[in-house]
């Protein structure tokens, strides 16, 4: 998947109806903004889309979601006059920066975070492929930390069961898989953070900076299911390291925990051999 980042500076675009539409998420589970894109034009349905705050404090992460609709000129929102590109976005979640939490600046500029540039001046930035996991791990744990209760994200589980409602293909100009944090964080309160394949450990590595970091895998993955489904944490979910992950989904039917964790002691083998 694609994902690009899109800059909000409130003095620039005082953005009218921002609680509007955080009240319609919290209502909904989700609402569709436009924005513009700077002059990127190859944004497609289905990428996905994180929305920073620059200019003023605090900075970070707002937003989340997925395209719409791709690039399309429309009249400047600024200068009547002038046409500009935008997109349409479905969010999953959208955070009010003047009364709740964001994800700040100094979190998303360590480890290789700190590679991608987070203030752009203009929007429709691609993010780097190499960082997107990382990257959606990090919103994750946040947004299961963050003390709200708005957003498509947090569907909140049944009182009678402990499953999860995961997958939820909401139908506009595409089918978006949605996932689920509370799902991710029951399954590392059942299994640690330390990796299932190879057993990294990122705390006992990197100190205090990996506390509680490491990858969810979805031992079937959602694109491939099609319809919402109940995800059990502790059977459908296992954590992972990033080496590992990217290792898990590397041909295009994906490898099994089994099988993988067999060719890593092969090859482990083979090099004691050697």
């Amino acid at each position: 998947m694609r994902a690009y980042l899109f800059a909000w500076n409130k003095k620039l675009f005082p953005w009218s109806n921002h609680q509007e539409i955080i009240e319609q998420l919290a209502a909904e589970g989700k609402a569709t903004i436009r924005w513009s894109c700077g002059n990127t034009k190859v944004i497609a349905p289905g990428d996905r889309m994180f929305l920073i705050k620059i200019g003023s404090q605090p900075k970070g992460m707002v937003a989340s979601g997925f395209i719409t609709k791709a690039p399309f000129y429309d009249v400047h929102w600024k200068d009547k006059q002038q046409q500009t590109l935008f997109v349409e976005a479905e969010l999953d979640c959208l955070f009010n920066p003047d009364t709740e939490p964001i994800l700040g600046l100094g979190i998303l500029a360590t480890g290789n975070l700190g590679t991608q540039r987070w203030t752009p001046q203009s929007s429709g930035i691609s993010i780097k492929p190499n960082l997107i996991d990382e990257l959606e791990a990090v919103w994750y744990d946040f947004l299961s930390t963050a003390q709200t209760s708005k957003a498509g994200f947090f569907r909140q589980a049944s009182e009678s069961t402990e499953l999860y409602l995961e997958g939820s293909a909401n139908q506009v100009t595409l089918t978006k898989y949605e996932r689920n944090p509370y799902a991710r964080k029951a399954c590392l309160e059942h299994y640690g953070y330390v990796c299932v394949v190879c057993g990294f450990d990122f705390e006992r590595t990197y100190g205090v900076l990996g506390k509680e970091f490491i990858h969810v895998h979805h031992l079937k993955p959602l694109a491939h299911i099609g319809k919402e489904y109940a995800v059990d944490p502790t059977v459908d979910l296992r954590p992972v390291c990033a080496n590992c992950h990217a290792m898990l989904h590397r041909t295009k039917a994906g490898i099994s925990i089994a099988d993988l964790r067999a060719q890593l002691d092969k090859a482990t083998n083979r090099d004691k051999t050697n």
